[in-house]
C-alpha cells in the first residue's frame, strides 16, 4: 500500500524536467506534446488518494439448502405407464405435436402431478422436480410456474414468503 508522500515523490520525477537553469521554472514554450502530457498524468497522479487495499470478499450464506435424498423405490405398473406416456409425449412435441392431448387431459395430469410432488416433499421425499437440469428450460418453467401461480391466485411475492418461512 502506498503512502500519500510516495504517491507525491513519485509525480515529482517527471515534472523536474520542468525546472530550468538556477532552479527557475522552464518555459512551457519549448516542450513538446509528449512532456506536456506526461507533466499532467504526474500532476494529476500527485493530486489522487492513495488507493486502499480491496477488503477480502465475503460470502454470507442466507440459508442452507440441503440435498436432495434419492429415495430407492422398486418400479411398478403405474411408474411404468407414466414413464412410457412422458417419453411418447417427448416424441410428440420433438415431432411439432403440440396437440397430442387436449386441455383437460393436460389439466388433469398437471393437477396431479402437482399433488403427487407436494405430497412426496410434505412427506419428507425430496427429490428434484425434474430429473435433470436441462430437462425444461427456464422459459418453460417460468411458464408453468406463472401459470399455477395464477391458476390458484396467488402471487410472486407470496410464493417468496412462503418459501421464506417454510424453508423450501
Amino acid at each position: 500500500m502506498s503512502s500519500p508522500k510516495t504517491t507525491k515523490a513519485k509525480a515529482a520525477k517527471p515534472a523536474a524536467k520542468l525546472v530550468g537553469a538556477a532552479g527557475k521554472p522552464a518555459s512551457d514554450e519549448g516542450m513538446s506534446a509528449k512532456d506536456k502530457a506526461n507533466f499532467i498524468k504526474a500532476m494529476m497522479e500527485g493530486l489522487k488518494p492513495a488507493a486502499a487495499a480491496e477488503p477480502a470478499k465475503k460470502v454470507e450464506i442466507l440459508r442452507k439448502i440441503s440435498a436432495p435424498v434419492p429415495v430407492a423405490r422398486k418400479s411398478n405398473p403405474t411408474s411404468d405407464d407414466a414413464l412410457k406416456l412422458a417419453a411418447a409425449l417427448d416424441a410428440k412435441f420433438a415431432g411439432g405435436d403440440f396437440e397430442a392431448l387436449t386441455p383437460e387431459a393436460t389439466q388433469a395430469l398437471m393437477a396431479a402431478l402437482c399433488k403427487l410432488y407436494a405430497a412426496n416433499m410434505e412427506a419428507g421425499d425430496k427429490f428434484p422436480v425434474v430429473k435433470d437440469r436441462f430437462a425444461v428450460t427456464g422459459t418453460d418453467a417460468m411458464i408453468l410456474c406463472g401459470a399455477l401461480l395464477k391458476a390458484v391466485d396467488l402471487q410472486v411475492f407470496e410464493l417468496g414468503m412462503w418459501q421464506s418461512w417454510s424453508g423450501v
